[in-house]
């Protein structure tokens, strides 16, 4: 099976790829442009990394055309809102844009390929009465992130329509655990906590609103997700990757606290982490996803949270609190 992944350094990138390589001989092509150009062994699998931007369609159309992939899994993107509202122009051109020269690339050449086109709860904005969100609600984008991700969610439909191009959409929640950036807040919370344990931050989190409620789920159990809608999903259909409960912010960061090795850690608000516009609640329901294709999830909250903070403790770095470099 020769399989191709946009965004593969990414934080589920590199998850997907761990969960695809044991399950079974594949050779892959990853698409990135933090990636530097090679091949290497990962199991029985071939691994092939190709540098590329997703804006520069004529690289794309050459690599899909030499490769010809008979699964494709899109997940590359600009996925930060807080960057989004600082660079709408850059979000919207990768996330669309980029996107859309990956499907014409599929249509012209691998018009059999199977195809995941990742995109976001963000989508739905807030619903009002605070339900669990289905597929079938109206979306209601309220950050540049979220529009740039709706135009392709719906884009990608249209060419299913149009072109028979065999596209599934997840409408993923948000990912916690281990390899997580800085810049989202169970990774954000967790590496300032490594640090204050390590002696490089003063011993005080920085948090901006912990009031709202949001759905989180393992990577791995995403990445789970992203194969069992691949195989056993149906094109055409829009796919929720959620845990089907909200937690509150306040909650995450209680619970990091709770494994931190460092007693009496203060909690302090930084204006600055606040978004313009920040929605109260969201969760999604994943009977879709449950009953269609058989995923469950495997990991707990706890546990994804404890992985999370583990690998800050193995990857923090900066001087000492109070010692020169």
């Amino acid at each position: 099976m020769r399989v191709l992944i946009t965004g593969l350094s990414g934080f589920a990138g590199k998850h997907l790829i761990e969960f695809l390589a044991s399950g079974g001989t594949h050779e892959f092509l990853g698409i990135d442009l933090a990636c530097s150009a090679g091949s290497l062994e990962i199991g029985d699998c071939k691994l092939t990394e190709e540098k590329a931007d997703l804006l520069d369609r004529n690289k794309i159309e050459k690599i899909i055309s030499e490769f010809k992939p008979e699964q494709i899994y899109h997940l590359a993107a600009q996925s930060s809102v807080s960057r989004s509202w600082k660079d709408p122009i850059n979000t919207f051109s990768t996330n669309v844009f980029g996107g859309i020269n990956i499907l014409e690339s599929a249509k012209s050449s691998v018009p059999d390929a199977r195809i995941l086109v990742i995109c976001t709860a963000e989508e739905y904005g807030e619903i009002e009465d605070g339900r669990a969100i289905k597929e079938t609600d109206k979306i209601h984008p309220e950050n540049p992130y979220a529009i740039s991700k709706s135009a392709m969610d719906f884009t990608s439909m249209v060419y299913h329509r149009a072109y028979g191009l065999n596209i599934m959409v997840s409408r993923s929640f948000n990912h916690i655990g281990p390899g997580q950036s800085e810049g989202f807040v169970c990774s954000d919370f967790a590496r300032q906590i490594a640090l204050i344990e390590a002696g490089k931050q003063e011993p005080e989190v920085m948090v901006g609103n912990l009031d709202s409620g949001r759905d989180f789920l393992d990577v791995r159990d995403v990445a789970r997700a992203y194969w069992h809608i691949m195989n056993k999903g149906r094109a055409g259909q829009v796919y929720n990757v959620c845990s089907g409960k909200p937690v509150k912010i306040s909650r995450l960061l209680e619970i990091l606290l709770s494994l931190s090795r460092v007693s009496g850690i203060k909690v302090k608000k930084d204006m600055d982490k606040f978004r313009p516009i920040d929605i109260q609640t969201v969760f999604g329901d994943n009977t879709r996803l449950v009953s269609g294709t058989g995923w469950k999830a495997e990991y707990s909250l706890k546990r994804s949270l404890k992985d999370a903070l583990d690998y800050w403790r193995e990857n923090v770095e900066g001087p000492s609190v109070g010692k020169s470099c």
